[in-house]
């Protein structure tokens, strides 16, 4: 890993152990995340987010990807921001054209428009996840506004210690599934191929199935807005 990225990297872990320490829900050291770090390189370099955006949005009653953010923009591109901060290269994947115009003005993101049929999440992962090894990738739902980088960096650290495993948002009630961490090739990959062939759409059937651990994240950070009855949670 060259220098500069690892510099980086390294910097994320600091912050993220500092939260950690600060809370009391981190039990390791700065030397045994360094090592994790050192160990998993490889997975690290190739680690790549795909922003879920192409849903229907039928219970919002228009397309939320583009509804106003709190913090300027769009839910769309707040989140693309977001997973940028974290260094990671990002792609939007879409069934939706208008979405390009949007993404224009930011720097370094790719739209992949999704082929038909549009059925859910679970079959536009199974669109994107690759089936072989070394192509990680994190998923996130444009529906989580309120997504911070300090969670998405307690992702990426528990993913480094059970790289082999999903890595899935847990906010301490339920997992919040659309928020992962997903090794690609085998096991994961051959399993949700054969869900997606069986007819099985639903995500936590197939995620019941594979190798995964729940990471524990802020709450107020994994807020998902369906409909107009969420909205409330946004406001300050």
């Amino acid at each position: 890993m060259p220098f500069q990225a690892l510099s980086g990297l390294m910097l994320m872990i600091g912050k993220v152990l500092h939260g950690c320490l600060c809370c009391g829900c981190y039990s390791g050291s700065v030397d045994q995340s360094t090592r994790l770090i050192v160990e998993n390189e490889v997975s690290v370099e190739a680690l790549k987010a795909v922003l879920l955006a192409g849903g229907a949005s039928r219970r919002m009653g228009q397309d939320k990807a583009l509804m106003p953010h709190p913090g300027g923009g769009v839910w769309l591109t707040a989140l693309v921001r977001i997973l940028q901060h974290v260094g990671l290269p990002v792609t939007v994947l879409t069934r939706h054209a208008s979405h390009a115009q949007v993404l224009s003005a930011l720097a370094g993101v790719e739209m992949a428009l999704e082929p038909e049929p549009w059925k859910g999440p679970l079959m536009a992962l199974g669109k994107v996840l690759s089936d072989k090894k070394g192509s990680p990738l994190l998923v996130c739902p444009v529906d989580m506004p309120l997504l911070t980088v300090p969670a998405v960096q307690l992702l990426i650290e528990a993913w480094i210690a059970q790289p082999d495993a999903v890595a899935v948002a847990d906010d301490g009630e339920r997992l919040q599934p659309l928020l992962a961490i997903i090794p690609s090739g085998p096991p994961v990959q051959p399993i949700l191929r054969r869900c997606l062939a069986s007819g099985e759409l639903r995500w936590l059937t197939w995620l019941s199935q594979v190798p995964h651990q729940r990471v524990r994240l802020p709450v107020d950070a994994l807020v998902n807005v369906n409909g107009p009855e969420d909205l409330s949670a946004l406001v300050p």
